[in-house]
C-alpha cells in the first residue's frame, strides 16, 4: 500500500509528495523508499521547477522507525536513509520541505537535505537520538555544512528548536502559521520558480548545490560506520534503543 501521494499543480511544474504513514508520520525504510523512487522519477521531468514533500496530519513526522534502529536492522535502514538524503540534496529540481508539528530524528535529516523549507510557528525540530544511546549520522554530516552554530547543540543535547531558531540560523525559508502554509508557498513559488526556464533552474541548482554536496557521500558514509561498527557493538546504544522500545527508563552502563 502506497504512503505517498502523489499531487501535479500549477500546470503540472509543481509536484506535491504528501507523506500519509499513520499516526506521527514515521519515516519507515518503506516510506524514504518510496520516496526516493517518486523522487528519482520526478527529475527526469525537463519542465518540473519544484517538488514539495509535505506530511498528513498535525505532525510532519516523529522521525526514522525506531523499531529499525535495533542491532539487527540498523545496517539495513541506515543506506536508506542516506540513499534518499544524497537524491534529495543533489536533485536538480529544488525540494522545499513543508513543516508542521514535530519534525524529528531521520525525518528532520530529510528536510536537512531539502532546498527550501517552510515551517509553521509552532513547528518543532530536533535529533533525540543522543537520549536513546546513540547519535544522528546524517545530521552529523549535513548541520555543520547548513548550520555550524546548531550543530553542537542538536546532536549533543537532542534538546528541541523552534521555528524561529532555525530561522535565525538560516535554515527555514519561512514562516507562517501551519492553515497558511500551503497558500504561503504558492504565491512564494508563483512569484519566483514559476517564472524560470526549467533547464535553466536545473544548472543553476547545481551550482548552488556544488560546495554542500562536495564530499558529503563520503562523509555520510563514513558517520555510518561509525554508527553501526563502533557503536552498535555498545551495551548502551542497544539499551537506549531497547528501554524506548520497552517505554522505560534506561539504564547506563557507561559503555
Amino acid at each position: 500500500m502506497s504512503t505517498v501521494r502523489e499531487t501535479l499543480e500549477h500546470e503540472n511544474v509543481l509536484l506535491r509528495l504528501t507523506v500519509s504513514a499513520g499516526k506521527g508520520n514515521v519515516f519507515s525504510g518503506a516510506v524514504m523508499r518510496e520516496l526516493d523512487t517518486r523522487i528519482a522519477a520526478a527529475t527526469q521531468s525537463r519542465t518540473l521547477r519544484l517538488i514539495v514533500l509535505e506530511a498528513d496530519g498535525p505532525h510532519f513526522s516523529f522521525g526514522a522507525s525506531v523499531d529499525e534502529h535495533t542491532r539487527d536492522r540498523v545496517a539495513e535502514m541506515l543506506p536508506v536513509l542516506r540513499g534518499l538524503v544524497l537524491r534529495i540534496a543533489g536533485s536538480p529540481v529544488p525540494v522545499a520541505a513543508r513543516v508542521q508539528g514535530m519534525c524529528l530524528g531521520g525525518a528532520f535529516e530529510v528536510v536537512l537535505a531539502c532546498h527550501f523549507t517552510f515551517a509553521a510557528r509552532d513547528a518543532r525540530f530536533a535529533v533525540p537520538e543522543i537520549r536513546l544511546g546513540v547519535f544522528p549520522p546524517v545530521a552529523a554530516a549535513l548541520l555543520p555544512r547548513r548550520a555550524h552554530a546548531l550543530t553542537e547543540r542538536m546532536i549533543l543535547t537532542g534538546e528541541e528548536f523552534s521555528a524561529d531558531d532555525l530561522r535565525a540560523a538560516g535554515l527555514l525559508h519561512g514562516i507562517c502559521a501551519a492553515p497558511e502554509l500551503t497558500g504561503h508557498i504558492d504565491a512564494w513559488f508563483r512569484a519566483t520558480l514559476l517564472n524560470f526556464s526549467a533547464e535553466s533552474l536545473r544548472h543553476a541548482t547545481r551550482a548552488a548545490r556544488a560546495a554542500l554536496m562536495h564530499g558529503l557521500e563520503a562523509e555520510l558514509i563514513a558517520r555510518e560506520r561509525e554508527y553501526i561498527d563502533t557503536l552498535m557493538p555498545s551495551h548502551d546504544a542497544n539499551e537506549g534503543i531497547a528501554a524506548f522500545l520497552e517505554r522505560r527508563k534506561p539504564t547506563w552502563r557507561h559503555a
